[in-house]
């Protein structure tokens, strides 16, 4: 099956923009960056085997890169080590955008076609990130006025480039670090350069030529929303959970388009929200905000005044006003009126917290739990403890997203150290779809399987929850298998870990029936829905109204 790389053209005029305040514009063309001193690095055609490396080079080096990826060109998208790394690489903060489906020259298709193409990535990105992308880069850089207006009603506006290294075109490494040298030598204000993920030697060699060279120089390396000032996606909601529809079976080969047997898809794609109203969104309240690393300072407003900062305070064991957060849809209500909040909208890395009183839509006050850090919508920026201190009064702050400690996070139902419940005495956790099925550890060793079957009152079966563990056998914790954060990992038992304990083992019920990892948007899950006997139970993105997440303790 033949694999089709972009072609790239250096487009000979360029648009000058006015520099924008950020947030979202009507959508249209970008070939150049707008702000000063800014270097965007963006790769095309993936996602491929080489994504994650590239992924990791960017965050060691502290910066962000911009991916614009295809559903079905070097890779399927749908594949499970695809979806893992597309995964791996927003979470780590950098932008995604849409590049097409198949890769095919929408300047030759029918708008039908034009439309499947689109259609089909963004359903892909609804259902493995829970994004709407806001930028399409056209495969080789062709469009006209019939695609971007197609493009603009999508909501996408199309991203183009000043920089090309060739990369994908036969020139050597040689070359296309004589074009990052030229863009040094130029001295200029900035640059949007196109690479290529699929290139072995883009990941090997360019990437630590680029990031070593435009870093020494003092460019700020962002993605291409931040160059721009605007964002990277029109919506953040949450991801879906995998079926068996989630395929490249059926759908248009490498550079072809939907047409004959395969139906060309035109409308718009299931969007899970995270701010539905109605029963399944309930809001979860009494929760305490502390760094994962320290359960005995919770983050707290200074006061409920619209401008209080918000800091850390050790936690009040009998609770405080100020420390009792509510998740109401993507908020992180206080005093019941108050939201956290990004003060100012300000984008700059150390940027202080505050709470402002809630507004709906307010972009300021929108933010998506990913992992254990807690992520400004849209953005690539994370709640951050300040220096990692812990010191009392410490103002929080956000910072570009690195996953390192200072931003791993853990929601509990009570302040951390100081509210540890007694030990309950044995319950049995039953599914939500079946009373006389059961969680089930059937044997009592560090690794055994925890499985659903028939209820039968056997110790396997009698759990407790003892602090932020839930406990069987007496000593063996409820434990994520080791720690993975990806959908799908089975759930085991492992020796519960004293004193602070193990972070695989912390886990909250909530007040909507859940059993959530704390410091985590993973929930425990019901695999398939099946109640099958021996069915080992895993982890997966706590997503609103999934009965598979519901679970009745008793």
């Amino acid at each position: 099956m033949a694999m089709h790389r972009v072609l790239s053209t250096l487009l000979a005029a360029s648009a000058v923009w006015a520099r924008p305040n950020l947030g979202i514009r009507a959508p249209q063309v970008y070939d150049s960056c707008i702000n000063a001193n800014d270097i965007s690095l963006t790769f095309d055609d993936g996602p491929y085997i080489y994504l994650r490396s590239i992924s990791d080079q960017f965050t060691a080096a502290g910066v962000k890169a911009t991916f614009f990826m295809n559903g079905n060109n070097w890779d399927c998208i749908y594949d499970a080590a695809r979806i893992s790394d597309v995964q791996y690489a927003y979470a780590a903060g950098h932008m995604i955008g849409s590049h097409t489906w198949s890769h095919a020259d929408l300047t030759t298709l029918s708008n039908a076609q034009i439309q499947d193409e689109m259609y089909r990535m963004e359903e892909a990105f609804s259902r493995i990130l829970g994004i709407k992308p806001a930028f399409l880069r056209p495969p080789y850089g062709d469009y006209n006025d019939n695609i971007q207006s197609i493009a603009a009603a999508r909501g996408q506006s199309l991203a183009m480039w000043d920089w090309d290294t060739g990369d994908a075109d036969g020139n050597t490494t040689a070359q296309s670090e004589a074009l990052y040298n030229d863009v040094v030598s130029a001295k200029v204000s900035n640059a949007l350069i196109l690479e290529h993920e699929t290139e072995e030697s883009t990941a090997t060699v360019l990437v630590p030529y680029a990031l070593n060279l435009f870093k020494s120089k003092g460019y700020n390396l962002v993605t291409m929303a931040e160059c721009l000032g605007v964002n990277p996606y029109q919506a953040v909601g949450v991801p879906q959970q995998q079926t068996s529809s989630w395929t490249c079976d059926g759908t248009p080969d490498p550079g072809a388009a939907c047409g004959g047997s395969i139906a060309c898809e035109t409308g718009t794609p299931v969007f899970s929200s995270t701010t539905t109203t109605g029963p399944t969104a309930t809001p979860t309240p009494n929760q305490y905000i502390h760094p994962s690393a320290n359960s005995g300072d919770c983050l707290t407003a200074a006061s409920n005044a619209d401008g209080a900062v918000v800091e850390i305070e050790p936690c009040v064991a009998a609770g405080s006003t100020s420390q009792s957060w509510t998740v109401s849809g993507s908020t992180l209500q206080l005093y019941g009126t108050k939201c956290l909040d990004v003060t100012g909208g300000a984008t700059a890395n150390g940027t202080p917290m505050q709470i402002w009183t809630c507004t709906t839509g307010d972009a300021n006050q929108q933010w998506t739990r990913t992992g254990g850090a807690i992520q400004w919508s849209g953005h690539s920026s994370c709640l951050d403890l300040t220096d990692g201190s812990v010191t009392s009064g410490n103002v929080m702050q956000i910072w570009a997203c690195t996953g390192g400690p200072n931003q791993q996070w853990a929601l509990t139902s009570g302040p951390g150290s100081g509210s540890t419940p007694p030990p309950t005495s044995g319950e049995t956790i039953s599914p939500g779809a079946s009373s006389t099925t059961c969680l089930s550890a059937p044997t009592n060793a560090d690794g055994a399987a925890v499985v659903v079957e028939a209820c039968n009152g056997s110790a396997g079966q009698s759990w407790k929850q003892t602090g932020g563990t839930i406990v069987v056998y007496g000593s063996m914790c409820l434990d994520v298998t080791s720690g993975s954060t990806a959908n799908g990992v089975g759930m085991q038992i492992w020796a519960c870990t004293p004193g602070a304990g193990d972070a695989n083992q912390q886990f909250t019920v909530t007040s909507n029936n859940r059993i959530q990892w704390n410091g985590s948007d993973e929930c425990l899950d019901l695999t398939n829905g099946l109640l099958t006997s021996g069915n080992r139970v895993q982890m997966w993105a706590c997503v609103a109204g999934n009965t598979n997440q519901v679970w009745n303790i008793v």
